[in-house]
C-alpha cells in the first residue's frame, strides 16, 4: 500500500480531534461567545464586553416606584497564544501515516489539550470566592460535596451542575462511595476516560484531572482585623498582622467575622434572589497579593461588599475590628477543585490569520466545538528541514463567579 502524504489539512483534524476529546474542564463551560470577536468582517479587538442579567429588587404596594438600570459588562479577553513545534527532514514527511501520527502528532494535541485546561483551571480558581474544605486536608467525606452543593443553591445557580477534582481528591471520595460512583459495568470506561460518576450528591458530572491546580496560602502570622467600619466596594483596610512580612497570595480566601464587641455580627452571604442572608459567612478571596511589613493591608477582594439594593452581596459590611479568618494555615499548599455551572465560565477562542511570506499554512475551526487551530510549515534549504508549528489564541473568564465553588483540599 502506498504511504499517504501527511498535509496540513490531515495533520490540524487530528490534532482537532484529540485535543477536543482531551479537554474536560474546556468542553464543560460557555463556547458561544467566539464569533463575538470577529463582526460583519470587521476586528474587534482582543476583547469583548459580555453584559450580564439585569438584577431587580421586588416592591410591594400599587405605587409605582421605577427602578434605576444598572448594565454590568464583563470584559473577555484573548490573552494566549499557545504553541507547539517542531521540525521533520524531508524523509520524516513522507513516511507512512501511521508512523507520523501516534509519534509526533498526537503528543501535540494532548500538549496543547492539558495547557487550555490548566490554564482555565489555574486561573478561574484564583478569581473564586465561594470555597469550601480545608487547604491540605483530605477529602473523605460527602459532607464538603454536599455543601458545595448547598452553596450553589444558595447563589441561585441552574441545577445542571458539575465537579472536577484532581486524582488524590478522586481517590478518596470513591474509595469511600466506590458503590455510587461506579455502578456496575462502568468502572473501567469512568477510570479510563477520566469521567467517575454522574448524578451523585447533587452534581451531573464528576471529572479528575492532573491539571487541576495547587495553591499555596500566603505566609501570615498575628490576628488580623478590619480597620474602620462601614467599608464597601473592593478595597478593604486592615491591620493586625504579624511582625515582619505578612502577605496574603492572590486567589487566598477569608471571612469577616464579629468583632470582641458583644452583639455585633459577622458579613454573611445573601442570595441574589430573595437578598435574605443565606447564614453563612462570606467568603472573600484575594485579587492581587498583597505584601507588607507594617502588620496592615489594604486588600482588593472579590466580592464587592454592596449592602443594599439590586447588586447586594452581603448582609452588612464589616465592623471595626472584625476578625479576618484566612482559609488555611499559613503557607500550606492544596489542590483546588471546582464545582460550577456551565453558563458560570467563558472560554474564547479565534482564528488566528494566515501568514505570509512563503509558509504554508491552514486552518481548521468548528463553530459547534468552539475551537480553532492554524498550522504553519516552513523549508529550510540549508538544513533540509520542514520546520512546523501549532498555534491557538484563546482567553477564560469567570463570567458569573457566584456559580463557582472552590474545593479546596490535600
Amino acid at each position: 500500500m502506498a504511504n499517504q502524504l501527511v498535509t496540513p489539512t490531515n495533520v490540524l483534524k487530528r490534532v482537532g480531534r484529540i485535543a477536543i476529546n482531551n479537554l474536560k474542564f474546556a468542553n464543560n463551560v460557555d463556547r458561544s461567545y467566539d464569533g463575538d470577536f470577529i463582526e460583519n468582517g470587521a476586528k474587534q479587538g482582543d476583547t469583548i464586553f459580555l453584559r450580564l442579567p439585569q438584577r431587580f429588587t421586588t416592591t410591594k404596594g400599587q405605587a409605582f416606584q421605577g427602578q434605576g438600570i444598572q448594565d454590568q459588562t464583563v470584559p473577555v479577553t484573548l490573552t494566549d497564544q499557545a504553541n507547539t513545534a517542531v521540525s521533520f527532514s524531508s524523509f520524516q514527511m513522507t513516511v507512512d501515516v501511521d508512523d507520523y501520527y501516534p509519534r509526533y502528532v498526537d503528543p501535540q494535541a494532548v500538549q496543547l489539550a492539558n495547557t487550555i485546561d490548566f490554564d482555565g483551571l489555574s486561573r478561574i480558581a484564583n478569581d473564586t470566592y465561594n470555597s469550601i474544605g480545608t487547604p491540605g486536608s483530605n477529602i473523605t467525606s460527602n459532607t464538603t460535596y454536599l455543601g458545595a452543593n448547598t452553596l450553589l443553591s444558595n447563589m441561585a445557580a441552574p441545577p445542571s451542575r458539575m465537579i472536577i477534582t484532581n486524582p488524590d481528591q478522586q481517590a478518596a471520595i470513591v474509595a469511600a462511595n466506590f458503590a455510587l460512583f461506579n455502578p456496575q459495568g462502568t468502572i473501567s470506561d469512568s477510570f479510563e476516560s477520566g469521567v467517575y460518576g454522574s448524578n451523585t450528591l447533587g452534581f451531573k458530572k464528576w471529572y479528575w484531572d492532573q491539571n487541576v491546580t495547587r495553591h499555596t496560602v500566603g505566609t501570615y502570622s498575628g490576628t488580623p482585623l478590619v480597620n474602620g467600619a462601614t467599608q464597601t466596594g473592593t478595597s478593604l483596610i486592615t491591620d493586625g498582622w504579624g511582625s515582619g512580612v505578612s502577605s496574603l497570595s492572590k486567589g487566598d480566601r477569608f471571612t469577616l467575622g464579629a468583632s470582641a464587641v458583644a452583639g455585633t455580627q459577622g458579613v454573611y452571604s445573601v442570595n441574589p434572589e430573595n437578598y435574605a442572608s443565606t447564614n453563612g459567612l462570606q467568603t472573600f478571596v484575594v485579587v492581587n497579593t498583597v505584601n507588607d511589613t507594617t502588620g496592615a493591608m489594604t486588600i482588593v477582594i472579590s466580592p464587592a461588599i454592596i449592602t443594599s439594593g439590586p447588586l447586594q452581596t452581603v448582609t452588612s459590611s464589616p465592623v471595626d475590628n472584625a476578625v479576618i479568618t484566612v482559609i488555611g494555615a499559613s503557607a500550606v499548599s492544596g489542590a483546588v477543585g471546582l464545582a460550577w455551572v456551565k453558563e458560570a465560565v467563558v472560554m474564547v477562542m479565534a482564528d488566528l490569520v494566515k501568514p505570509e511570506g512563503g509558509a504554508l499554512s491552514e486552518r481548521i475551526s468548528s463553530k459547534p466545538l468552539g475551537f480553532a487551530l492554524r498550522l504553519v510549515k516552513q523549508y529550510s534549504i540549508l538544513t533540509d528541514q520542514n520546520m512546523a508549528r501549532i498555534d491557538c489564541v484563546y482567553g477564560w473568564k469567570a463570567y458569573r463567579p457566584e456559580w463557582i465553588v472552590a474545593i479546596q483540599g490535600a
